[in-house]
């Protein structure tokens, strides 16, 4: 464990590594081949289609205001460090494995690990996926896998302190006739804890949900309607200061591919029905590599 001097010290450091990864793609962009152009430009992949995996390194920074958080304690910071890799079976099979290894900054208090609400900088949970797709056409495509989610978080607050496996199915249409470029899918997780690591870790037991909205932009911009299954419905116990057991944001991305290889994107999300508290507030950045 490493206890920093404020929150504002660590996001200081995020947003200078930050700024120093946004450097790459301008390299990277400023030595490629011209960017392509006309009707080719919308067969570029942005890695947001589920059905449609590249491998990829993705570089993420996230922040989550929690509800009902102390003034003086503004929530969670995590930096992630994605790899995705796709493996083909045949021309209409594939699957797609992932890892995700977060690191978190946090003086969130809580009684066993932080009692005085400290910085604190450490590992979270970390997240493996599997994940089999089917295109038996260039309309419509499904998929269906699951991900294993591990407590490898050392301190109470950075982790929910259970192994889980969230099975996930999806399915994607192309709506090219109503609007070039552009498709639709939904997506389902059930996120179901099986075994904990600590004895006063909550139980996890909650639906997820994402009708994503895909629509290029000129110029290789995107926008894309819940790219994450942020909408939750609560399947275990009411906790306290619940009113409910839905949470539904408005939840959206913009983006831009820096070259074919390169994306780049922020994400927010803000609760419109916040009866079971997630957030208050959501921000990612990310920087993608697609190989």
């Amino acid at each position: 464990m490493i206890r920093v001097p404020s929150t504002r010290f660590a996001l200081g450091l995020l947003l200078l590594a930050c700024a120093a990864l946004s450097a790459i793609p301008a390299l990277i962009t400023a030595t490629a081949s011209p960017a392509l152009a006309g009707e080719e430009e919308l067969e570029v992949n942005n890695g947001q289609d589920f059905t449609k995996p590249l491998a990829r390194f993705d570089l993420r920074y996230g922040y989550q205001k929690v509800p009902k958080a102390p003034h003086d304690h503004d929530g969670m910071h995590t930096a992630t460090m994605r790899v995705d890799k796709p493996f083909v079976l045949s021309p209409e099979w594939l699957v797609t494995t992932r890892v995700d290894l977060p690191f978190m900054f946090t003086n969130l208090p809580n009684l066993h690990d932080n009692p005085h609400g400290d910085t604190h900088f450490g590992l979270s949970d970390a997240l493996a996926q599997v994940f089999l797709v089917n295109v038996p056409n260039k309309k419509f495509a499904w998929g269906v896998g699951t991900q294993v989610v591990f407590p490898t978080a050392g301190e109470e607050q950075m982790g929910k302190g259970k192994y889980r496996v969230v099975p996930t199915a999806g399915a994607r249409l192309s709506t090219e006739n109503i609007l070039r470029g552009s498709w639709v899918a939904l997506a389902a997780r059930w996120d179901r804890d099986f075994a904990e690591s600590r004895s006063n870790s909550k139980e996890v037991n909650e639906l997820q949900f994402a009708p994503v909205v895909n629509i290029w932009l000129p110029g290789y911009w995107f926008i894309n309607l819940f790219p994450s299954p942020d909408i939750r419905y609560n399947m275990g116990d009411t906790r306290r200061g619940d009113s409910g057991r839905w949470f539904v944001p408005a939840n959206f991305m913009i983006g831009k591919m820096l070259g074919k290889n390169v994306v780049s994107s922020v994400e927010v999300g803000i609760p419109v029905v916040n009866d079971y508290r997630v957030y208050d507030f959501k921000l990612e950045a990310r920087i993608g590599f697609l190989f």
